[in-house]
């Protein structure tokens, strides 16, 4: 048990630093960076058995939901009204591009189908994950390495891009709002949140029910203070100890024939996103920072906080991830399970 204390201690401490680190550097969300490269480093060279639980990661998440959720108003849902073709154009063109890749995957490889599906589907690592260890027929092993690939290189490379490469600051989205209530208001709502998420049985329910809640009470209630910078530090940290994890050097290497074709798949998805957000910058307005965080294959919480690290708009960032999460979630499951189940009773017919 004090290996193991010791253990979280050090990993959090030399997290830590290296986000520090990052930061000097002006690297894009780097507390989060910095838990996944030391985390990853511990588990394929010092400690296969290194972990970091689950609880903590999902407590830091739901915090960072509270804070992405203040900063959401009526404007929001009006944006989305007036953005229908946008969000349903930005879902549409990224999934459609998720079945190529899985065609191609499948193609070209050893890995059936519908594991090539379940792991290229982009957004839904917790989901398809899920339906993978649920489902005999997907090769487990594939449909992990493969979310947690594209997850990573998302949360790498996207707010680096973002940050570096599209040539255009990102300004800060002023809210104008009259006096504050503290900070640790996010305390109980994080509480009802969280309740609320596990009630309704939310996708994601520790971020999306905080996210909720928050917008709910800042918008019909009384806005709340942003929370301190080392809070929101902790929560990166948290994350990217967490996500550190998930990729393993033995699961990698038995799949390593196949990680071209990801890294490919995953390039022409994020190049799609570069290709959108620029479309819908001119279409509607806002910055390519927003926009690409908006398209981004990533996941609604880093991306997220990547638009509250570089002064981005969150509300738009969290509308269009939050509809292809939903969509995600709603149809995926019910298309796979149809098309599979449609194929095998062709097979068995022709069989008989």
């Amino acid at each position: 048990m004090k290996e193991f204390n010791r253990q979280k201690v050090v990993l959090f401490l030399v997290a830590g630093a290296l986000g520090f680190l990052f930061q000097t550097l002006h690297v894009p969300i780097p507390y989060m960076l910095g838990g996944i490269v030391v985390t990853f480093v511990s588990k394929t060279f010092v400690d296969p058995k290194t972990h970091w639980p689950a609880a903590w990661r999902n407590f830091m998440l739901s915090i960072g939901g509270c804070e992405i959720g203040r900063d959401c108003s009526f404007e929001t849902l009006v944006n989305l009204s007036n953005q229908v073709f946008g969000v349903l154009s930005a879902t549409g063109s990224i999934v459609i591009v998720s079945l190529i890749a899985s065609w191609l995957t499948y193609r070209m490889s050893s890995v059936n189908l519908i594991s090539c599906l379940m792991g290229c589907a982009p957004g839904g690592m917790s989901l398809m994950t899920l339906m993978a260890e649920e489902d005999s027929r997907s090769d487990m092993n594939f449909v992990v390495v493969a979310q947690t690939l594209r997850f990573t290189c998302v949360v790498v490379s996207v707010p680096f891009l973002a940050m570096h490469m599209l040539d255009e600051n990102a300004t800060a989205v002023a809210l104008e709002q009259g006096e504050l209530l503290p900070w640790l208001t996010l305390v109980p709502l994080v509480l009802l949140g969280r309740f609320v998420g596990q009630k309704f049985h939310l996708p994601t329910k520790q971020l999306l029910g905080p996210i909720l809640v928050a917008a709910i009470f800042s918008t019909c209630v009384q806005p709340f203070e942003s929370a301190p910078k080392l809070l929101m530090m902790l929560v990166q940290l948290n994350i990217g100890l967490y996500i550190g994890t998930k990729l393993e050097k033995d699961r990698l290497l038995k799949l390593r024939s196949t990680l071209p074709n990801l890294f490919f798949g995953n390039a022409v998805m994020i190049a799609t996103s570069v290709g959108m957000a620029m479309f819908l910058s001119h279409t509607y307005g806002f910055s390519l920072i927003t926009a690409f965080l908006a398209m981004a294959p990533g996941g609604i919480a880093e991306m997220c906080l990547a638009g509250l690290s570089m002064g981005a708009d969150v509300p738009q960032i969290l509308t269009y991830q939050l509809f292809r999460l939903l969509f995600l979630n709603f149809t995926l499951p019910f298309a796979i399970n149809w098309y599979f189940k449609k194929t095998d009773d062709t097979s068995t017919e022709t069989t008989n």
